[in-house]
């Protein structure tokens, strides 16, 4: 079965099935098979002096011709589950060939920029909150559609590796400079993948060029764009997971429906998952959320895919300031992103408590649950643009987060509260712009 059988919903072997081709003992404790296969290729390898099991993580401490390392197994894990036993030697085989390959510290600019990529990843990927000590070890990136972030990898011949501050500093480029080389290079990828999928409900495009770089195509200026003499109505795109990007039109609402289910099944089921959102292109041709016009059934659920990908990145997020504040004692309360759906029509609405008495980081919600200080348990809400225009200054962005989040860095003034108050509504008759 290939990839977009599973993507339009054909059948996939379900969790704890017996791959194709798989032995039993794959099939009893598939990851502990793998562990002991990945163990047993690292002994053979007269270069490896020593293979340790990590106690916290599913990987393995390595030591390799002097060197120490470590190799995590999730990602093999998931990409080698479904093949057979032949196939999956030759992966872990790629695998660890990736562990020995040449580092980029040991390459020069000139080397260097050769190889140098954009990559779309979502916010948290690689979240850095490392201590200052090791701020050289941060992911070069900047960004760009909200929840995403575009990256810079070099393109090696096992693997791609992620470029950090401290190859900036080797390099002696600026980022924009190291961007621009990627870019240059990017524009020079052949497009020879790009192919009619189907036309069940008008053309709908495949990007399938087998080079792990589909989705960075988007970052191409132009690139969705010029669908549109190819689409039906404004070109619109899917990028649920690393490697998948299909390109459609939203005239018809029946391929928007497909479109947001495949993106939707995608990303839930990726180990890779990027984004299950629609992406349009602006007047100006710039990639851009995709909001579907109406208030009907599909426009909902539309909106709710970029709920649904704010919600695993604020909750990503939080988990990961959770444990930094635990580890430094710093007592700051991470407020969390939630949704729901109005009653009367679906319509997703996300919201966020800020508590007066507490210091506090807020997402950026369409709602804020708020309770003054002085009135104990009530809360009332009122949207986030209203508590903006009137208690703006109580809140301080925080630039280094991403997805953002406001510090609370004073409490309102009573006659704040009270225009708070009087902005308030409820759920049922909120608005959105």
């Amino acid at each position: 079965m290939g990839f977009w059988g599973r993507l339009f919903g054909r059948k996939t072997p379900a969790a704890g099935e017996v791959p194709p081709g798989s032995s039993k003992a794959w099939a009893v404790e598939p990851r502990e098979a793998l562990m002991r296969q990945v163990e047993a290729l690292l002994r053979a390898d007269p270069a490896v002096e020593k293979v340790e099991r990590r106690t916290q993580d599913y990987g393995l401490d390595i030591t390799r011709a002097g060197s120490d390392g470590t190799f995590f197994l999730d990602n093999l894990f998931a990409d080698t589950r479904e093949l057979p036993p032949e196939q999956r030697v030759q992966l872990i085989q790629r695998y660890l060939r990736a562990l020995w390959q040449e580092s980029p510290d040991s390459l020069h600019w000139e080397q260097a920029r050769e190889l140098l990529l954009p990559v779309l990843r979502a916010s948290t990927f690689g979240m850095s909150l490392q201590k200052p000590a090791e701020a050289d070890r941060e992911m070069v990136g900047r960004r760009t559609l909200p929840f995403l972030r575009e990256l810079l990898v070099m393109d090696l011949p096992e693997s791609a590796m992620f470029v950090q501050r401290r190859h900036l500093e080797t390099w002696g480029v600026t980022e924009d400079e190291a961007f621009t080389a990627a870019h240059a290079n990017l524009a020079r990828l052949p497009d020879e993948g790009v192919e009619l999928y189907d036309e069940e409900h008008g053309p709908l495009w495949t990007v399938e060029t087998r080079d792990t770089y589909e989705t960075s195509r988007l970052l191409r200026p132009g690139f969705l764009a010029a669908f549109a003499s190819r689409v039906e109505g404004r070109p619109i795109a899917i990028l649920p997971e690393r490697s998948t990007l299909l390109i459609g039109g939203d005239a018809r609402p029946e391929l928007v429906a497909r479109l947001t289910e495949s993106a939707e099944r995608e990303y839930a089921a990726a180990s890779r998952c990027l984004t299950p959102a629609l992406y349009t292109v602006d007047d100006a041709g710039r990639v851009v959320p995709y909001v579907h016009p109406g208030q009907d059934v599909l426009a909902n659920r539309v909106r709710l895919a970029h709920v649904r990908l704010a919600l695993a990145e604020y909750s990503a997020q939080k988990e990961e300031l959770d444990a930094l504040h635990a580890e430094q004692e710093v007592d700051l309360f991470v407020a969390s992103y939630s949704a729901t759906a109005r009653k009367r029509d679906e319509f997703p609405i996300s919201w966020c408590v800020w508590s007066h008495d507490v210091d506090a980081l807020l997402p950026e919600a369409d709602m804020v649950a708020v309770r003054p200080a002085a009135e104990g348990d009530e809360f009332f809400t009122v949207p986030w643009r209203e508590v903006q225009r009137i208690a703006g200054r109580c809140l301080t962005p925080v630039p280094e987060l991403w997805p953002p989040r406001y510090r609370t860095t004073e409490q309102p003034s009573p006659e704040m509260v009270k225009q708070l108050r009087a902005a308030q509504v409820t759920f049922e008759d909120f608005q959105a712009l």
